[in-house]
């Protein structure tokens, strides 16, 4: 099962918030005990008053916790939706929705994901069946083989791994390309995330990111 945790906060601005060119939400949520997570939202963006444009960073301290009921083993906590309102010229009052999921009461029995792994490991069975049959048939080739799966794993070894995903917010006048260009992404990279069919303002993006 999965829980949706909302989150409200209205942020004051020091000065007057203007327009707002750029927005993005980034999180460090985790569990730090099976029952309690902990962390920040941090709200980052650019606006501009005037002619006059300035970076913002407001984090939101965070701490929730699950009822003991529940067994959260496999949980995680993720940002669900993320969207902004201007209340005033100095109050942006931000709505986040949190997705808690893969939570089990104490007493249930995830069976589905117990199939799932039966079969995956049938599934490997079978290509290792197979694996040996095609090296009884083709002897001949075990070298060219073995050349090919070092091959694979060379080509695969460099590939990126993830580690943050952040919420963006599409802005009046902001293409693909200002997006790629600003967090360092290829599109092929963003298409895996998101629909790019129809990039206009207020559409919400996931960015991935290596960053630390």
């Amino acid at each position: 099962m999965n829980k949706i945790i909302p989150f409200n906060k209205d942020i004051t601005f020091n000065d007057r918030i203007g327009e707002i060119e750029s927005i993005a939400l980034d999180d460090t949520l985790k569990f730090v005990n099976p029952h309690n997570i902990k962390g920040e939202l941090i709200v980052r963006g650019c606006h501009k008053v005037d002619d006059l444009h300035d970076d913002f960073s407001y984090p939101m301290p965070v701490d929730i916790t699950v009822d003991d009921k529940y067994d959260t083993k496999k949980a995680s906590i993720s940002i669900d939706d993320f969207y902004y309102e201007i209340i005033n010229d100095n109050i942006l009052r931000v709505k986040i929705d949190l997705l808690l999921d893969d939570l089990y009461y104490q007493e249930e029995i995830p069976v589905k994901e117990e199939r799932e792994v039966v079969m995956e490991k049938q599934e490997e069975t079978l290509e290792v069946n197979n694996i040996a049959e095609e090296k009884n048939l083709n002897t001949d080739s075990k070298e060219e083989k073995k050349s090919d799966v070092l091959d694979l794993f060379k080509e695969t070894s460099n590939d990126k791994e993830y580690s943050i995903y952040r919420v963006y917010v599409v802005v009046e006048n902001e293409t693909l390309d200002d997006i790629l260009n600003k967090y360092k992404v290829t599109k092929e990279d963003l298409e895996d995330y998101n629909d790019l069919s129809n990039i206009k303002p207020g559409v919400k993006l996931i960015i991935p990111s290596t960053d630390e």
